[in-house]
């Protein structure tokens, strides 16, 4: 997932912040997030979560999930 996540960052770089999360560094963080299975993306908006996709995904998947929030 790294390298389409570098893509993604590099494409919508005015546009949105990509971010990762370790969980083997930040254990308390994926309940928080309700996040059961890895890789797991979440799309944030305003502080909330407005977007979700569980399992690999390639970057077409990516894109189509950002996309109408941006």
């Amino acid at each position: 997932m790294d390298p389409i996540l570098v893509e993604i960052a590099k494409e919508y770089a005015n546009r949105l912040t990509v971010t990762r999360l370790d969980i083997d560094h930040s254990p308390k963080t994926p309940p928080k997030y309700n996040v059961t299975a890895i890789p797991t993306l979440h799309v944030f908006k305003g502080g909330k979560i407005v977007a979700t996709r569980i399992g690999p995904a390639t970057k077409s998947n990516v894109a189509q999930l950002i996309a109408p929030h941006l």
